[in-house]
């Protein structure tokens, strides 16, 4: 037998035990292919085989090969197995994350290629977007546009390159991307700056930058087939102001005219 068809038969009995409950989301919801078969594969957590195209876990950036090793809290590497040998890390993430109240974001722990990555997204969109119907769907793909950071922006005018952590509350993916497509309409950013730090000064000051979570939000509005071009303002007369990271600001530089399918 196939071994990819073989690890890939309890995901529907993960799915089961999830759908079955009063959860807030599930996992078919989530969009989340997990190994949990073998309790030995999952002993520094619960291994992702892969993400459904376009679900909560595919723009979470979740990708085959990551390991889920924390879920709100709750860690899931060294568990062991039950009775049947499958793995208890599966059993705790889907408990879990059916525990969770609507207001509360899931918060995942991933590693990946031995390092560990945050990722954060609302759980309220997975199951909103799990219930609705083929129609209501269809309404909310009406024009997309685009939101991106690849660093062309003018230095002439202090803008730097800029990084989406979050994306209408949700880690952006995949991971490593610049550009994201996004529906036509108004988004919520938390962008994070990536200046240089030859321009921000050297020795303490630059210590003090490194220290501190200088996030910002900006919020946009993206038209129909239209790139949005978001930067790192550097306000260099405050280059050395970290108190609310006043040395800095997210701003939208360009607008593209450019289709999206």
């Amino acid at each position: 037998m196939n071994m990819r068809l073989l690890l890939s038969l309890p995901l529907v009995v993960l799915s089961s035990w999830v759908n079955a409950g009063t959860s807030v989301t599930t996992t078919s919801a989530l969009g989340l292919l997990v190994d949990s078969a073998n309790a030995q594969l999952a002993q520094t957590g619960l291994p992702v085989l892969g993400a459904t195209p376009g679900s909560l876990a595919d723009r979470l950036g979740l990708r085959p090969g990551d390991v889920v090793i924390e879920v709100n809290g709750t860690a899931l590497g060294g568990l062991g197995a039950d009775a049947d040998g499958r793995a208890l890390a599966a059993v705790t993430f889907k408990s879990t994350v059916a525990a969770l109240p609507a207001s509360v974001p899931l918060r995942l722990r991933v590693l990946r290629n031995g390092m560990t990555v945050a990722m954060n997204a609302p759980l309220h969109d997975a199951n909103a977007e799990a219930d609705m119907s083929p129609v209501d769907r269809q309404s909310t793909t009406q024009g997309c546009g685009r939101i991106s950071t690849f660093d062309v922006a003018p230095r002439s005018a202090q803008q730097y390159h800029a990084t989406i952590v979050l994306l209408d509350g949700v880690t952006p993916g995949p991971t490593g991307h610049e550009t994201y497509r996004v529906g036509a309409g108004t988004h919520e950013l938390l962008v994070a700056e990536d200046i240089p730090t030859d321009r921000m000064g050297v020795g303490s000051i630059a210590s003090l930058r490194t220290r501190r979570d200088n996030s910002k939000r900006l919020t946009i509005h993206v038209k129909a087939d239209t790139t949005v071009m978001v930067a790192a303002q550097l306000h260099a007369d405050k280059a050395s102001h970290f108190a609310n990271a006043a040395y800095w600001d997210p701003v939208v530089w360009r607008e593209i005219d450019e289709r999206c399918p």
